[in-house]
């Protein structure tokens, strides 16, 4: 590799990687607030909240990989434009394609790397993101311990108030719903506790949270009707989270599956859970976001090309416009295929063959013909019809002026 691909390469890695952090951080900005929410009852919110952070990393980067690659390319070749490298290079004799080079390679990584993440990190991080706030949810005790609220956790309902002196609270008031080995509600009734008094703990072996009550009874009604004695208590312990119930299996969803997962039941053999047209719609939707990678920097090495004395910053607005519309063109697709409308890869890979033939053409008349760079040559057009717009407009109003 010339130390000029090797200088373009670095510039382009430092760009690519600042804006991978960067975009991360904005899109975990607003899910955050939902993070915060959910484990703000929960036992060990710092642990839990970096666990569900952690889970969604694989699902922001699939969305802030590719948007950095084509912006980091198109600042790199831009700056290198209005630095007047890129016409010393070029009267050295180096091609555009020559230069195009470094980010070809840097897009073969990527690619490879988002196969991974969105094969296999995207779809575990999203299940056990699920799972952490199913159980953060159950184990959220304190969060029934608002002063004037009822609240059901599981087959509990909780009221307590906040009155008392000190950590305690009371009177505390617990609806509970049995039912039989059957899973049946309705045979076994209800149980009702209340407590003048209570502290919430937490043991330190297992986290979990205990309530003490003091100075309260139970009652047992059967059927809505029969009362099964009453027993009173001095000090009593409930366990907030003695027995957790177990999160569902990962396979719910497609988008619990693994790309491997998914190609074994291609053909619907392996589980019921998923459609064949879902499994093979989101299969093919994986693939062709990592071979968007691939085609990304035919696209964005004309969009940063300036030549001239009037250089254009349009790149990053089109090509930020573009890379949104054809994600959503994607999902679209997708979605079209998992309803069984169409065929699950006609849709995804026809969008990306026309994105291939639109790249190669433009970088084919960037790097072969020589002329103004695509969006300059764009702006110059739209800038034509502008002006044959105002000259209509001129045209119409002219008889009227003279005819007054």
């Amino acid at each position: 590799m010339s130390r000029l691909n090797i200088y373009l390469l670095k510039k382009a890695c430092v760009t690519i990687g600042g804006l991978v952090v960067f975009a991360c951080m904005v899109l975990l900005m607003e899910r955050l607030l939902r993070i915060f929410e959910v484990v703000s009852n929960s036992n060990n919110p710092a642990g839990d909240a970096s666990s569900m952070i952690i889970n969604l990393l694989p699902y922001y980067l699939g969305i802030a990989v590719p948007m950095a690659l084509l912006l980091g390319i198109i600042i790199t070749i831009d700056r290198f434009s209005r630095s007047s490298e890129l016409t010393a290079a070029m009267g050295a004799g180096v091609s555009l394609f020559q230069m195009t080079k470094p980010f070809i390679l840097i897009a073969i990584i990527l690619s490879g790397i988002t196969l991974f993440i969105e094969g296999y990190m995207q779809p575990v991080g999203r299940y056990n993101y699920r799972e952490v706030a199913h159980i953060v949810k159950q184990q959220s005790f304190t969060a029934a311990l608002r002063e004037g609220t009822f609240t059901n956790i599981g087959n509990r309902t909780f009221f307590a108030g906040t009155d008392l002196e000190g950590s305690a609270i009371g009177p505390v008031f617990i609806h509970e719903q049995l039912s039989d080995n059957n899973g049946d509600s309705t045979r076994e009734g209800l149980r009702l506790t209340t407590a003048s008094e209570g502290k919430l703990i937490v043991r330190e072996e297992t986290q979990d949270p205990v309530l003490q009550l003091e100075a309260g009874q139970t009652y047992q009604i059967l059927n809505g009707r029969q009362l099964s004695g009453d027993l009173s208590f001095e000090k009593s312990a409930i366990a907030g989270a003695h027995s957790l119930n177990r999160f569902r299996a990962r396979g719910d969803d497609e988008r619990e599956m693994t790309s491997m997962e998914l190609y074994a039941n291609r053909k619907g053999e392996v589980t019921d859970n998923v459609s064949v047209e879902e499994n093979n719609a989101m299969l093919h939707l994986r693939l062709s976001r990592s071979a968007l990678l691939l085609i990304l920097p035919f696209i964005a090495v004309p969009f940063g090309l300036n030549y001239g004395r009037n250089p254009s910053s349009a790149g990053i607005f089109i090509g930020v416009v573009m890379l949104v519309s054809l994600q959503k063109a994607l999902e679209f697709a997708q979605s079209l295929g998992a309803d069984g409308k169409i065929p699950p890869w006609l849709g995804i890979w026809g969008i990306i063959a026309v994105l291939a033939g639109f790249a190669a053409f433009i970088f084919w008349k960037s790097a072969f013909k020589m002329g103004q760079p695509p969006l300059t040559s764009f702006q110059h057009y739209l800038s034509h019809i502008q002006g044959e717009f105002r000259k209509k407009l001129t045209t119409l109003r002219t008889p009227k002026a003279n005819a007054a």
